[in-house]
């Protein structure tokens, strides 16, 4: 089923019953794939005897889910590193797409050195930021805040610059000041390109806290799959992959909440 189509079922559906069971049968398929997927590849390990160190059977990872002994203290190591990161990174790409976009001299001076960041491989920036910074949530903050900030910046610049000319005339002729051009104008273009940028900064910022963690953290998620990477704990790795993407889901979810009320012009139904 297409967006388009789903945002035509749940406006007809309201927000009642009929909402949920759209959103049911948008989603049953998916479910009960990855439930195949999963008895199968349960079924097959034990049958072809592999090694558990090698690939564990899901069974064994659940198991190591519901008795999870120092995993939350570690979940809670990296969320908190991502969504600082998230933040940190947010506010310094959409400062600086704001900037760019009003001042062109400031872009072609600057852009060219924001790519040539990006060229630079993180793996190689996370120990330099443990030594600078440390091994507390400082380092790990910063380069989760590195990963989330390029999405960011090219997103809000696309939408603030997201306005024709027309728009732009119209706002000259009521006498609008630049500030009031961008308030009412192009931040309101901007919005659903920054949340979009946002969704993605969001799982970048989780893997940059990650990448941090496994230069030397003694803290986190990055850790646990150092050190039971070193002990050949296959089951605690999928485990702890498990959780990280768990809290990708939960910050992307929470930035579509906020999408939800904040551009509510744009909101189905």
């Amino acid at each position: 089923m297409s967006n388009t189509a789903l945002r035509r079922e749940l406006r007809a559906a309201g927000n009642g019953p009929g909402r949920r069971i759209a959103l049911a049968r948008r989603y049953a398929t998916a479910l009960a794939l990855m439930v195949v997927i999963l008895v199968a590849l349960e079924v097959s390990l034990r049958v072809l005897a592999v090694p558990a160190y090698l690939l564990p059977p899901p069974s064994r990872v659940l198991a190591r889910l519901l008795t999870p002994g120092d995993l939350p203290g570690h979940a809670a190591a990296t969320a908190t590193a991502a969504a600082a990161g998230l933040v940190a990174g947010a506010l310094a790409g959409f400062g600086l797409a704001v900037a760019f976009v009003h001042l062109r001299l400031l872009e072609d001076a600057l852009y060219p050195w924001v790519l040539v960041s990006q060229a630079v491989p993180a793996a190689a920036l996370a120990p330099l930021l443990t030594i600078w910074l440390g091994d507390g949530l400082a380092p790990r903050a910063a380069m989760a805040a590195l990963f989330a900030f390029f999405p960011v910046l090219v997103a809000t610049a696309r939408g603030l610059r997201d306005v024709s000319p027309e728009q732009l005339a119209l706002m000259r002729a009521w006498g609008a000041s630049r500030w009031r051009t961008f308030r009412h104008l192009r931040l309101p273009t901007a919005l659903p390109a920054l949340f979009s940028g946002l969704k993605v900064a969001a799982a970048l910022a989780v893997v940059g806290a990650i990448v941090s963690e496994l230069a030397g953290s003694r803290r986190g998620l990055g850790f646990v799959v150092s050190v039971a990477a070193y002990h050949l704990q296959t089951d605690r790795i999928f485990a702890a992959v498990l959780i990280a993407a768990a809290i990708s889901l939960g910050l992307h979810g929470l930035l579509v909440l906020a999408e939800r009320y904040i551009v509510f012009w744009r909101r189905p139904g």
